[in-house]
């Protein structure tokens, strides 16, 4: 990396002088388990954060290392991946995680000294680092693995311990905020899809008495497009009639480049769910996406990731998203927890084609082609009752991003002294 000018008492440092690499454990499928030494993957990492999942893998505990288990304040990096745009990916241990290790396509950076150890996750997450990683790759010399050696060469700016501690006190701060955002987050998504599968899937929404529809008695019929029963009154729908998908995102492969001049440009990708796209001008074939628009990837194994957008100005989205455009306003609540169903995610699995498991795709044509019981009263007085829930999600998402723009800044204007740290 080229080096700069730095403000008195600063100097660079490279991440082996203050930091341990560490290799994940490697197994044969036949050696998972259903319980013992959870083994966290490049998917654990999730918008800087880690991520336990439903669908984690276990190891015995004679697999246990006492030195991959991860530790308060340990980095987990993906080092090997199918997809450039996750390679260096970094996730850090905001919280205690009990007997977890990682994969063998990750790797631990673990501060040698406690007092560094805020900083490393600061630095780790900040546009030096990526933009290292993603030198890295253009290089060819690792497209998309990245070795020890490329972790403890990457150089850095370090302060002096006085700036260095509030430097990590303010990022400490910044963090905890987006990890309780993000925490209500997913309280609410919980709530919201228990009251979609009271309504939706066991039919207890409340009948014209306020009661349990079906608990209370109500009449079912079979529906053979289904091939389950149903509330009486009630039809089956397809998210192709309720809502539109622009023509360019049902191809994606063969549209053209678009720029876009702006300095920070909301960006949903799969791989990250949300992201940022940084630069005075930039060049993309991602789709341009609007307000109150759903996104549903149809890549696996992404199905889950999900995304209402929530930006008045310009903002792009993946190639490998299907964009669902509500044809009615009362069905976007609906629509935003249909597509976060088990049902749906196995629909699209089911339907994907391609020869690679990781990348295959289901076409947007069979996506838009889940089918499901519908009840325009029903579907109105459940987005009612979601909007505002989501409005909050979104809103937290906004503000994580926000502050995220604001760690991502910080960096820079020290080290070329715009901003001090008091």
């Amino acid at each position: 990396m080229k080096e700069y000018d730095l403000p008195v008492g600063w100097k660079y440092v490279s991440l082996a002088d203050i930091a341990n690499v560490i290799n994940g454990v490697s197994f044969k499928p036949n050696d998972i388990k259903k319980e013992g030494i959870r083994i966290l993957r490049s998917g654990n990492i999730q918008s800087g954060y880690l991520v336990l999942k439903d669908d984690d893998v276990f190891l015995d505990n004679t697999y246990y290392n006492r030195d991959n288990t991860l530790q308060y304040l340990d980095n987990c990096i993906t080092a090997s991946t199918g997809s450039i745009d996750v390679l260096g990916k970094c996730g850090t241990v905001f919280e205690e995680i009990h007997n977890c290790q990682i994969g063998a396509f990750m790797r631990l950076v673990r501060s040698k000294s406690k007092d560094d150890a805020l900083y490393i996750s600061f630095i780790l997450h900040s546009p030096l680092y990526y933009q290292y990683i993603r030198r890295l790759s253009k290089n060819g010399t690792s497209i998309n693995n990245i070795n020890n050696s490329h972790l403890e060469e990457f150089k850095f700016p370090l302060p002096p311990k006085n700036v260095k501690e509030e430097i990590s006190k303010w990022y400490y701060s910044l963090e905890k905020k987006i990890a309780i955002n993000t925490r209500m987050n997913a309280e609410l998504e919980a709530m919201a899809k228990q009251l979609y599968d009271y309504w939706f899937v066991q039919f207890d929404f409340p009948d014209e008495n306020g009661k349990p529809y079906k608990y209370s008695g109500g009449k079912m019929v079979y529906n053979p497009t289904l091939k389950r029963e149903i509330p009486a009154g009630w039809e089956n729908k397809t998210l192709g009639e309720i809502s539109k998908t622009p023509k360019e995102s049902i191809a994606p492969f063969d549209t053209p480049n678009k720029i876009f001049k702006h300095y920070s440009i909301p960006a949903y990708d799969i791989y990250g769910s949300y992201s940022l796209d940084r630069g005075d001008e930039i060049q993309s074939s991602k789709f341009v996406v609007h307000n109150g628009q759903i996104l549903a990837p149809k890549l696996n194994p992404w199905y889950n990731r999900i995304i209402m957008v929530n930006s008045d100005e310009n903002a792009i989205c993946s190639t490998e998203y299907v964009i669902l455009e509500p044809k009615e306003d009362y069905v976007r609540g609906f629509i935003f927890y249909t597509v976060k169903t088990d049902g749906f995610i196995t629909f699209c699995s089911k339907g994907s084609t391609g020869t690679s498991h990781s990348q295959r795709r289901v076409p947007p044509e069979i996506l838009r082609g889940f089918s499901f019981p519908f009840n325009a009263d029903v579907v109105s007085d459940f987005t009612k009752c979601v909007m505002s829930q989501i409005n909050i999600l979104n809103r937290n998402l906004e503000q994580n991003r926000q502050l995220s723009i604001l760690r991502d800044s910080l960096l820079p204007m020290l080290m070329n002294g715009q901003v001090t740290v008091e």
